[in-house]
């Protein structure tokens, strides 16, 4: 039987700390105040998505797996894989596909990344923003065709290549704000 006061302080707390990320991931390269944690988040972001989600599924979010458990831990229902499903499709009843959520939410990303870096005075790169066009793209892709969720096959060459992809536009980034000593 659900604890009902602590699974909704439960849930509370994770919905706010979740807006809180995608706010900053959405937005925070509009303040000075936010922009060093605004691209440390995307970083984060898309490394989960696909480092972490190697081994559990394509666009994994560890915030999400720990909301989840901790909702089911005092008698709730888990989450579904996707916070913002979640969010959008149970918590506000919004009509919409998770296809569609989910690649919104990756385009989100991306340009969000594009304008972070471009405001973060990281220097003028080509590789950067080549590698960020063909991962955004790349990601687009394969949610349009396979969704998110499943355990990537390494024998899958097209989506090996993206993350792959994303994993150097991650590590590029990064090497530039280490030596920027940010």
């Amino acid at each position: 039987m659900t604890n009902n006061f602590f699974y909704i302080i439960t849930d509370t707390v994770f919905n706010i700390l979740h807006i809180l990320v995608i706010f900053i991931n959405c937005f925070g390269w509009a303040s000075k105040k936010t922009l060093k944690l605004n691209l440390w988040f995307l970083l984060l972001t898309i490394s989960s998505w696909s480092i972490l989600g190697l081994s559990f599924g394509i666009g994994f979010c560890f915030l999400t797996k720990i909301h989840s458990l901790a909702l089911v831990s005092i008698g709730g229902s888990s989450i579904n894989f996707s916070y913002l499903d979640y969010l959008l499709l149970v918590k506000l009843n919004i009509p919409a596909s998770s296809n569609a959520i989910s690649i919104l939410s990756i385009l989100v990303i991306f340009i969000s990344l594009a304008i972070s870096i471009k405001k973060n005075l990281i220097p003028e790169n080509t590789a950067i923003f080549s590698l960020l066009l063909i991962s955004c793209f790349g990601w687009v892709s394969i949610v349009y065709s396979q969704g998110i969720g499943f355990i990537h096959r390494w024998d899958d060459i097209y989506i090996s290549l993206i993350l792959i992809t994303s994993y150097a536009l991650v590590g590029s980034i990064s090497y530039q704000l280490i030596r920027k000593n940010f």
